[in-house]
């Protein structure tokens, strides 16, 4: 036989099994450059058949200690494909956010009363003591991170939220929360702001 043809099989028997089946695969038409002629062969299955009745590996399953951490794990959401409405949505809500409007009347007679640290309105979240209620609006409507929606019920505007990594308020439960949700009408203007889970 031909000496390239040896040093060609002694590669080939290094590669693993699989590896190896698809190199001979796609060797026999090669082998005819050195001589040898397979066109006598009949009956030989499409290489596609011969892969695919050969079985894989079987899965490693973790066990033990690895295996309970690798639960614990938390994969992150999937991003899903954004829709030219959802885009058009943003866009609207964003050109709103560019020239937002927060009143004193608004922050001062509505949501600090509501929502202020200090507030005795029952059943409503408050703002942890020394959290910038109108640093945290600035910083939610200008993030590029904010999730955006519509306003819901049928109420015209757009809803933004940021969660931070630490506490800003707490629930009517005395539950930590870290979401800063504000509320604009279509033409910016600043309609309320609280936190939320």
């Amino acid at each position: 036989m031909n000496q390239a043809f040896l040093r060609s099989i002694q590669f080939l028997s290094s590669l693993p099994w699989k590896g190896l089946l698809l190199a001979l695969l796609f060797l026999f038409p090669a082998l005819a450059l050195f001589g040898e002629d397979f066109s006598q062969v009949e009956s030989l299955p499409p290489a596609s058949s011969l892969l695919d009745s050969i079985p894989g590996p079987a899965p490693s399953v973790p066990s033990g200690p690895a295996a309970q951490e690798m639960k614990n794990v938390r994969t992150p959401p999937t991003k899903t494909k954004e829709t030219a409405a959802d885009a058009a949505l943003k866009k609207r809500a964003r050109r709103a956010a560019d020239r937002y409007v927060l009143s004193n009347k608004t922050l001062y007679q509505h949501i600090l009363p509501r929502h202020g640290s200090d507030a005795t309105v029952p059943g409503k979240s408050r703002f942890v003591k020394g959290f910038d209620v109108s640093d945290g609006i600035d910083y939610t409507l200008k993030s590029p991170d904010a999730r955006i929606r519509e306003n819901t019920d049928g109420r015209r505007g757009y809803i933004f939220e940021v969660t931070y990594r630490t506490r800003i308020g707490t629930s009517p439960e005395k539950k930590p929360l870290r979401t800063l949700r504000v509320v604009i009408d279509e033409g910016g203007r600043v309609v309320t702001a609280f936190p939320v889970k």
